[in-house]
This record gives structure tokens, sequence and C-alpha cells, in this order.
């Protein structure tokens, strides 16, 4: 039996690994970075360009291109952190026979040396260990013995930080001039850099170092995406594997019952069946080639960044640092995530024909049914989706004809998990007409079945819109807040419900469902947090914008809760707010409108939240305002405003122009009394929540009536106050019920 290798011999064989070029296979040579972090010779990259017929230069390993500088090759960084793995190799030599090992710190050469001294990097006797121990100019040394380093070969060799010489005046650069990012010494910055801003490597390498590390945070997750895509991609290897063995015991099943006549044909679908899954596979293999190098990209980033970190000088990590910030942010920024997701599927399934011995040579088919949902055109008040077509191919793409009965679809609502059957009808060879007639709106799902099998992409999503005319029904309750009133309330894209709960100082956030996620809960008044938290919306990018009236500012948070900014003081000047409630985000410019009911008028912010401009006044005239309550704006960015006072709704154009109004005091149909809340939706129809009516009106873009519901009370569809409103794509309205302490959901 052969001996083992020492723990001394396999860690220098994985060292040497690393030390081997994958394109020479010999050690490096002036080893350089390319920009997906992979080290190879600078000669070897030299031939990789010259060979290349437009001069460009290609990772070999994971194909990824890298821009070369003026200079050339040899103006890529260098891969300081190799040498330090040369000096871990060179004392692992030693460390293999330690019984030969001589001390080299002392003049005594046959003493024998029985330790290692890390910051020393030599191995010493017992007297020299002893000298260690007992002069102060060697106190901090890490003294290990022979018998424990076969435990800790690696961490032998302490890195070996020097500061880099300045190219220009030949002394040691030890400052770091901020605006260039570059490494300078003193001469530098009294002749080249004068006025600049610069700072002690020394004093301001954590900073730096955190600001490298933390650009690593998205690569890490999306290593994380690319383990968990290759792990699918495996699972879907199986299953289409699975799949097709399902598929070939079908197979043989009908065949079986047909006999003779149709052996010849169960052949040759049998080889269809094959093709279509060795298509699939090589697919298959050829996406997970794409995700292992992203992959490989990644972990290549990650371990050389954190390596060249621990290893390298602060001179040395300053001096990639600005190439390294981009490379990473161009790894990060090149990412699509949607290459995670495997491309192939296993909805293959078989087909049989109708007619069996009379068709025997053709019989059955090897195939994929597609769908597409296709909505109907719909008149203004009737907003319900009643028709999808579906098709029947082959893997040919070929149309092919089967049986309806074996077509089954079933529309079901998400908000109420009612179930609506559809109808399957015949268009043609191929062709099929689904049709269904929802008695509920809101988001849906088509779910559709052939033989039994769900068809690729199913369920799919319908967005059912109610009839205007039925608009009022109550679906689903938010109850249960007590003390914390409702006021603002906003959506998502991915449909939760932003609540602020004004009484409580904070802001809720509930599922589609009504089951509470989670709490923006920083109450106090310092900066980021709330103290009396009136209305809410959300930006393009799923961020919360709250308007905390009690401590006069505008809060920007993340979906998951973290602060991005925080602007506003009490006042009337500019980005100073008195009295704020409502705030909306226009969709076609970006902007922030935050109403001012204090200083009667309308605050535009950037979408940094920067302070851009303001319009209105207090009065009763055309852009004047008596109290504005709430804002939003339409697809084409003009801005609506519920003049609460003055019981009307004024429309602006984006930069606050005065466009119209509509409305009037009193309870009739198209009159307001104190308007608190509006929203628009996606059709350009606003709705008005009317504090002193106590119910819903829906207007058009241009002020034209449709409708109103609700009325004064507690009950299923009653109101006590509604001071905030939201809809979804689907029509469905959200309706913050302040004085009940509740959010009614209205389809």
């Amino acid at each position: 039996m052969a001996e083992r290798p020492s723990a001394a011999q396999e860690a220098l064989s994985k060292v040497e690994d690393q030390l081997s070029c994958l394109v020479c296979l010999e050690p490096y040579t002036n080893p350089r970075l390319l920009s997906c972090f992979h080290v190879y010779c600078q000669h070897c990259l030299e031939d990789i360009v010259a060979h290349n017929r437009q001069g460009q230069l290609e990772c070999p390993k994971c194909r990824r291109p890298t821009p070369l500088p003026p200079t050339g090759v040899s103006g890529l960084q260098a891969a300081f952190n190799v040498h330090h793995l040369f000096d871990i190799q060179e004392t692992l030599k030693k460390v293999k026979e330690p019984q030969k090992l001589a001390c080299e710190k002392c003049s005594k050469t046959t003493r024998k040396a029985t330790s290692f001294c890390r910051q020393c990097t030599k191995f010493i006797c017992d007297l020299c260990t002893s000298i260690h121990k007992e002069y102060e100019e060697f106190e901090g040394h890490e003294i290990v013995t022979l018998e424990k380093v076969e435990g800790d070969l690696i961490r032998l060799v302490s890195p070996k930080k020097t500061s880099p010489s300045c190219p220009k005046h030949d002394e040691k650069m030890k400052l770091y001039c901020e605006p260039c990012g570059e490494l300078i010494c003193r001469d530098c910055l009294v002749h080249i850099h004068k006025d600049h801003k610069y700072c002690v490597i020394a004093d301001t390498f954590e900073s730096h170092k955190k600001e490298i590390l933390d650009s690593l945070g998205p690569v890490e997750k999306q290593l994380e995406a690319t383990d968990t895509a290759l792990v699918n991609l495996d699972g879907r290897h199986a299953e289409i594997i699975e799949h097709g063995r399902k598929i070939a015991t079908n197979i043989h099943s009908k065949f079986d019952e047909i006999h003779q006549a149709l052996y010849a044909r169960e052949g040759e679908l049998m080889a269809e069946l094959e093709g279509h899954t060795q298509q699939q596979l090589k697919s298959l293999s050829a996406q997970r080639e794409e995700v292992e190098i992203l992959q490989t990209q990644r972990s290549s980033c990650l371990h050389f960044v954190r390596e060249s970190i621990r290893t390298g000088s602060p001179g040395d990590v300053l001096k990639m640092k600005q190439g390294v910030v981009k490379q990473v942010r161009e790894l990060v920024d090149t990412f699509d995530p949607n290459t995670l997701e495997p491309r192939e599927t296993t909805n293959t399934c078989f087909v049989p024909s109708a007619q069996l011995v009379k068709e025997c040579k053709e019989f059955g088919a090897i195939g994929i049914p597609s769908v597409t949902v296709t909505p109907t055109k719909r008149p203004d008040k009737t907003r319900v989706q009643v028709v999808a077509s579906l098709q029947t191919s082959n893997i040919k793409h070929q149309l092919i004809q089967i049986p309806s009965s074996t077509i089954k679809a079933e529309l079901i609502s998400k908000s109420t998990n009612q179930i609506t059957q559809c109808i399957v009808k015949e268009r043609g060879k191929g062709e099929y007409e689904i049709s269904y007639q929802p008695t509920v709106g809101g988001a849906s799902e088509l779910i559709v079945r052939v033989g039994g099998e769900e068809v690729a992409g199913s369920p799919f999503p319908v967005a059912v819109k109610s009839p205007i005319d039925k608009l009022g029904t109550v679906i689903k309750t938010i109850g249960d807040l007590k003390s914390p009133r409702p006021d603002g309330v906003a959506l998502n894209q991915p449909g939760e419900i932003i609540v602020a709960e004004q009484g409580a100082g904070i802001v809720s956030i509930f599922n589609p469902t009504g089951d509470k996620l989670r709490t923006l809960d920083t109450r106090g008044t310092a900066v980021g947090e709330m103290k009396n938290p009136q209305g809410v919306a959300v930006d393009g990018d799923d961020n919360i914008l709250v308007v905390d009236r009690g401590n006069h500012r505008l809060l920007k948070f993340s979906r998951g809760g973290d602060l991005i900014a925080a602007v506003g003081s009490h006042g009337d000047g500019p980005g100073q707010l008195n009295n704020h409630f409502g705030v909306c985000v226009n969709s076609v410019n970006g902007k922030v409108y935050v109403v001012d009911y204090g200083a009667n008028c309308v605050h535009i912010f950037n979408s940094d939240l920067t302070f851009s401009s303001k319009f209105g006044s207090k009065g009763i005239g055309n852009g004047q305002f008596n109290y504005p309550y709430d804002v939003a704006s339409d697809r084409s960015g003009c801005v609506y405003v519920a003049d609460y006072y003055n019981h009307r709704v004024q429309v602006f154009t984006p930069d606050g122009g005065y466009l119209r109004q509509f409305g009037k005091k009193g309870s009739g149909n198209g009159e307001l009394n104190r308007p608190a809340s509006i929203c628009v939706d996606s059709d350009d129809l606003v709705y008005v929540g009317e504090s002193e009516n106590n119910r819903v009106s829906v207007f058009t873009c241009e002020g034209v009536f449709l409708k109103s519901f609700g009325s004064y009370g507690s009950g299923p569809g009653q109101f006590n106050g509604p001071n905030g409103i939201a809809v979804d794509q689907c029509g469905v309205v959200y309706v913050s019920d302040y004085g009940n302490n509740r959010v009614q959901i209205l389809s």
C-alpha cells in the first residue's frame, strides 16, 4: 500500500496547483489579472492577443473579454497575491522534511529548527525561540512549534505588506489622493496633486477596504443564485429524463392496444421522442455551461479580492481599488438573472391520433401544446376579459388536432379562490377558443391542461377588471387596526398593501390576502424616524415614500424597510414642509409630489428627494387651494389634487400649470364634499374619497361622473372617513377607512 502523503505534501500540492498558469501549465511568470479575476502569465496573455485577429484579450477559461490599457498586457493589474503563494510554496518545501530543518535565524546553522516565526518567516531553534520571548523587539511575533505546524500550514507565512515606491520620485508612496484614486508620495503631493484632497494610507485604508468588500455583496448573492440555478438545472435534467420515460411508457401502452399495425410508427415516435429529449438535454447542458461560467467569474472575483485584501499591503490594495471596483460593478451590471431559469420544460406529451388503423402510418405525435392568452377588446364600462386562444403543435411546430375533450381550463380568482369553469371550442386544426365569464374582478389565474397535464406557462396570470357599474362589493377587509388609524394606502408591484397607521406612528405592509408581512417601525423624531405618517406611495423601484407629518419630513425606504433618504423641516422655504398629507410618484417624470395642507401648495421633489419646485397658494381661484389633502397622477403625467375645503379636484401639468377642475360642494352625483383622498387607475379613471359624504366617487380624467359607492356606517361597503385610496391593475379598490380602523378592498 502506498504511503499516505503528509499534510505538508498535500498543502504543497494544493499551493502548486494555484501557481500553475492554465495556458502554459508552468509556474506563473509576471502574473497579470483579467477583469474576470482570472490570472495568467504576461507572456501567455501577449500570445493570446497576438493570435487574435481583432487584437482582443479574451479569458481562456470563461471567455470574458478584458479591455487592454494603452500600454497593452503589461499595463494590466499585477496579481500581487500570487507572490505570497510563492513564499508559501518555498516554506512548505522545507516543512516536508522537518527533521532536516536547521535554524535560519542564528549563526549556528547546525542547530536543529524546532519552531517557526510567522513574522520573521524563518524556522528557528530553541535558543532563538527563547530570545524571541525575552527581547522586546520581538514582542508580538507568533511562534509555532513544528509539532503544530502540520495543522496550520497555509498560515505559516505572513503576507509581505510593503508600501510600493513611487516610479517618478523613488520614494515610498504613503499617501492616497482621493479625487484621482492614486497612491502618491510627498513629492507627488507638492508638484502634481497640490490642491487635491489626500490622506495617509494607514488612516483611510479601513474605510476603502470596507467599500471594496461592500461592493462584493451583490456578487455573493449572484453566486448563491448560480449555485441554486445549477441545482435546479440538474433537477430539471432528471425531470426531463423521467418525464421522457413516462411518455415512453404511455406510447408503449397505446401501441400495444393497436398491435402490429402501429409497430412501425411506434419506432418513429420513439425516435422523435429521443431526439427531442436529447435536444432538450443538449440545450440544458449549454445553459448549464453558461451558468457555470457566471459562477466561475463571481467565485474568482470573491476569491481574488478577498485574498488580495488579506495578503496585500494597504498600498497594493488601494492601488488596485479603482480598477477592481469598476470590474466588480461591470460583473454585477452584466449579470442577467434570466440566464438562471431553466429554458427547457417537461411539457412534452404524447397525443394519440383520433383515427387509429386508418391513419396508422401517421398515428400519434410528440406534441408540445402552446397557449397564448388574448383578452378581447372591451367597451369602456364592460371590463371583463372573456377569451383566450390555444394552439396545439408538434415538435416540428406543425399544428395538430387533438380531441377538445382532452383540453380542460378553469379560471381561479386569487382573492376569493372562486373557480370559473371555461368552455373550450374548436376553431380549426390545432386551434381552440377558451371562453370564460368571471363574476368577480381582480387578479386571477387561467389553468389549462391537455391530457391531464398542465401546459407550459400554466397558470397564466389574467387581470379581470370588474365593470364600473358593479364596483362597490367588499371582497376583503383588513381590520382590527385598533388605535393606529389607517390613513394613506398604496400598492407595490408584487401586490403588497402598504398602510400608514398614523396613530401608531408606523407603516404596515400586508400581503394580498390581508396577512401582515412586516412593519416599518421607526417611531421617534430623529432623522429616518416617524412620528405621524400620513400619506404613502411607491416609486418605480418599489421604494416606499412616507409623508411624516409629525416631523415635517418626507422619507424614502427600500421595499425591505431600509432608509434611503429623509428630507424636509418645518417652514415655508424651498423643501420645507408645514402640514403635509398626501404624496404620489409621477410615472412619467419620476418626480415626487407632496400636498402641503398648511402652506396650501404642492411641493415637487426630484426622484432623489432633492427639492425641485412648488406651485399653488391659498384661495378659491384656478390653481389656488383651500387646504389640499391628497395628490395623484395619470398615465400622461397630469397631476390631480383633492382641494378639500374648495370641494373640488384640480388638474395640473407635471410642472404645475393649471389645466381644469371638476366637482362642487354637495352630495349629488358628480358633487363633492371635502375630498380627502384621490387616486387614478391604469385606465385614467379618477377615484375620489369624500370625507363628509363618506363615499368614493369615480370620474373620467376629464371630470365626467361615472359612479359613486359607499355611505356612512361601519358595515361592509360603508365608510367613516375614506382617507386613502389605491387601485390595482384589475380595478380592485383599496380604501383606508379611517374612522372604522380598517382597510376595505372592493371590486
